[in-house]
């Protein structure tokens, strides 16, 4: 079940969550505005979303089209428990989100990962950013 975490409480244990569990860890400094979703499988949190506004990262966005104010970027998704469950939460949380009128959900993969959950839940590889060359995402929610 998927469920949006408002609480600052719980949003702490939601970055520790996303320190532990992701390759990348948590950004320095700050920047941890955004959205923070769960995935509940019976009552256990399985999954764990920061999704935020695409602003911080404007060139790769206007690079592939991405309206920033109608589309939010995946910081970061983790998987807490056993079992695969992240396809069926990004699955949902594509719903909610194209239900509030979003029209993009995308992220940036790693390079040195298959990046098979976004494939696996309806991502196109749209292409790699001219830096760095990392894969670029898209869902497209309408």
């Amino acid at each position: 079940m998927l469920e949006e975490i408002k609480d600052p409480r719980m949003i702490r244990l939601l970055r520790g969550l996303i320190k532990i569990y992701h390759t990348l860890g948590v950004p320095a400094g700050g920047g941890w505005g955004g959205r923070f979703f769960v995935w509940k499988v019976d009552g256990f949190i399985c999954g764990v979303a920061w999704i935020g506004s695409s602003a911080p990262f404007r060139h790769i966005a206007h690079l592939f089209r991405i309206d920033l104010n109608n589309s939010y970027m995946i910081r970061r998704i983790v998987r807490t428990c056993p079992g695969d469950h992240l396809v069926s939460f990004l699955n949902a949380l594509a719903e909610r989100l194209r239900n509030e009128g979003k029209e993009v959900l995308w992220t940036l993969g790693l390079d040195d990962h298959s990046n098979a959950l976004y494939k696996k839940a309806g991502f196109e590889l749209a292409g790699y950013t001219p830096k760095k060359g990392l894969p670029v995402f898209i869902k497209k929610l309408l």
